[in-house]
This record gives C-alpha cells, sequence and structure tokens, in this order.
C-alpha cells in the first residue's frame, strides 16, 4: 500500500476498510466550493447590500450597488466589498455555531474530551455531525480560493496558512475518523469569528464607538476563554496525554519513529493553529494598548493595502490643498 498502508495511520490492526469514515467523502467539500462561492456573492448583493442600505452603510441607489457587486464588484478592493466580506463572514459563523451548538449539545465528548478517544475508532458518525464537517471543510475551501480577490490583509500569509492548515487538519481526522475532536475545534473557534465580524460590522458605522467597544469587551473575554483556554488546555492537553493511553496503551506519542504517524500530524497542526491563535493574541494585545489611549478601538488586524492606500490619497489631497499656488 505504500503511503496509504494502515500501519503510517490508523491503530494497530485495523484496516482502512473497517473505519466508519470514508475518505472519498472528502471529495464533497471539493464538489461544494463553487456553489458555496457562488451562494456567498447571492448573499452579499440581494441580502447584504439592501440590509446594509437599511443600517445606512451604502452609497448611492441600492440597484446601482447589487448590479455593480453582480457583476464583478465582488472582486473590487473597495470599503463596500469589505463590509460585505465581513456580512458573509458573519452570517457563516453564526450559522455554524448556532447548528453546531444545536447537536453537540447532545454529544458526550463535549462535556468529557475523553470520550473523544474511548472506543476509537469505531466512533459512528451521525449525520448531523457529518454534515457540520463538510460544510466547514467547504467554507475554508472557499476562504482559501476567494483570497485571491478579496481584500488583502497585513495578516494576508497567516491567513493563508491558518486555511491551508484547517483544511488539513479536518481532512485528516475525517480520514482517520478523529471527527469528535475535531467537532470541539470547530465549535470552540466559531465563536470568537462570529464577535470578530461582528464588531468589524459595527465598526464600519463611526457613530456606534460604544457599541464597537462593548463588543471587543466580550470578543477578548471569549478568544481569551475559547483559544487561549479551552482549546489548548482541554482539547490539546487531553489528546497529546490522555489519547494514546485510551485507544492504544503501547503508544508513545514523543516516540518520533513508533508508528502510526497520523496522531502526531494532527498534534503538530493543533500546535500551528496555537501558534497562530499566539500571533493574533499579540496583535489584540496592540488593539487594547491603543484603545486605551484613542478610548476607540482600531481594528489593526484588518488594515489593508487599500486602506493603506485610502490614507495615503487622502494626506495626498490635505497636501494639495494646503501648497500654495505657483506665481508666474
Amino acid at each position: 500500500m505504500g503511503f496509504l498502508n494502515e500501519t503510517y495511520w490508523l491503530p494497530k490492526d485495523v484496516l482502512w476498510e473497517q473505519m466508519p469514515t470514508d475518505a472519498r467523502d472528502l471529495l464533497y467539500p471539493v464538489y461544494f466550493t463553487l456553489p458555496m462561492l457562488v451562494g456567498r456573492v447571492f448573499l452579499e448583493t440581494f441580502v447584504g447590500i439592501p440590509l446594509g442600505n437599511v443600517l445606512g452603510y451604502g452609497e448611492g441607489s441600492v440597484l446601482r450597488q447589487m448590479s455593480t457587486h453582480f457583476l464583478g464588484g465582488f472582486t473590487a478592493q473597495t470599503r463596500s466589498k469589505r463590509i460585505l466580506e465581513c456580512f458573509w463572514r458573519f452570517c457563516f459563523y453564526t450559522g455554524a455555531f448556532i447548528y453546531g451548538c444545536k447537536i453537540m449539545v447532545h454529544k458526550s465528548w463535549l462535556w468529557d474530551v475523553k470520550d473523544c478517544w474511548i472506543g476509537y475508532p469505531w466512533h459512528t458518525v451521525d449525520d448531523d455531525v457529518w454534515w457540520y464537517y463538510i460544510v466547514e471543510l467547504t467554507f475554508y475551501y472557499s476562504l482559501l480560493i476567494s483570497s485571491i480577490f478579496d481584500v488583502r490583509r497585513t495578516d494576508f500569509w497567516q491567513l493563508i496558512f491558518h486555511h491551508i492548515v484547517t483544511i488539513g487538519l479536518l481532512s485528516l481526522s475525517y480520514a482517520i475518523n478523529f471527527v469528535r475532536v475535531g467537532t470541539l475545534v470547530l465549535l470552540s473557534h466559531d465563536a470568537a469569528d462570529i464577535l470578530l465580524e461582528g464588531g468589524k460590522l459595527v465598526k464600519y458605522d463611526k457613530t456606534r464607538t460604544k457599541a464597537t467597544n462593548a463588543i471587543f469587551v466580550v470578543f477578548l473575554i471569549c478568544w481569551i476563554a475559547t483559544r487561549l483556554g479551552y482549546f489548548p488546555f482541554t482539547v490539546m492537553r487531553s489528546a497529546v496525554f490522555e489519547a494514546a493511553s485510551l485507544i492504544q496503551p503501547d503508544y508513545d506519542v514523543f516516540d518520533l519513529t513508533q508508528t502510526p504517524f497520523a496522531p502526531r500530524i494532527i498534534i503538530f497542526m493543533l500546535c500551528c493553529l496555537v501558534v497562530l491563535h499566539i500571533f493574533w493574541t499579540v496583535i489584540i494585545g496592540r488593539i487594547v494598548y491603543k484603545t486605551a489611549l484613542d478610548g476607540e478601538v482600531e481594528d489593526i488586524r484588518s488594515d489593508s493595502e487599500e486602506e493603506e492606500a485610502e490614507k495615503v490619497r487622502e494626506t495626498q489631497k490635505k497636501l494639495t490643498k494646503k501648497r500654495p499656488a505657483k506665481q508666474d
């Protein structure tokens, strides 16, 4: 079997055909990515723009905004595009988190992480969990592809790396049926992302400073609790120190030569996510510091090349106005 030899990926004496999950299902997110991207454009155009105008975010005729965005404006590097990007991500994260909570509240491993490992690899994947996993994986494929035309932010490459790691983590965990721990990762990540995108949407209205600051405080608490608390100290700790003894007692996760290798690859990917969380936490620290000085949240992470260009153009205009006229 070579690369796909069960020895490298599965517990001792377990064969691929015995696994409750079918790795061929990982083709579905690839098939669903284009429809999701098309659906995103429709949502932004026919829901986001009219709703934005009602809330005071629009500029000009609604029909003109809609036609412009639908006929190629979704690739533009404009303020309205940035708002609609936030709107799309906010809608997805909110829907995914609500659905995740609805199905996970009845799952034993939400309340006891050890149930991610007890009985492995024979865990069946219920239809609701299957859809949760496949749709989330489709979303990250769509984010990776849409990064080609989305507004490029200062942490562009970190986001690309994040999307690739997440796709790899979800794909591998599905293939070897580490789906239970994967759902915990998804649920713990979506919570803070809702507040992040919602806060950005509110911030685009400069008159809602207090609301922006309030959302930022809640986001900060949620971020610390989920990304720096629950994820590393509950999910990762259990994966590193409890999983092996509950699945294959003679397995030493720290012996890099011992098979299977897949658990160590997953742990490495989880570590990569933790490093990215720390990176973004440093940026959040800068935001906290700037907020303490200015009294208003400044979303440092979302600064883009286009925003910088706008600042340069505004500065040039001011200098031009101040420049004395040439005399003959």
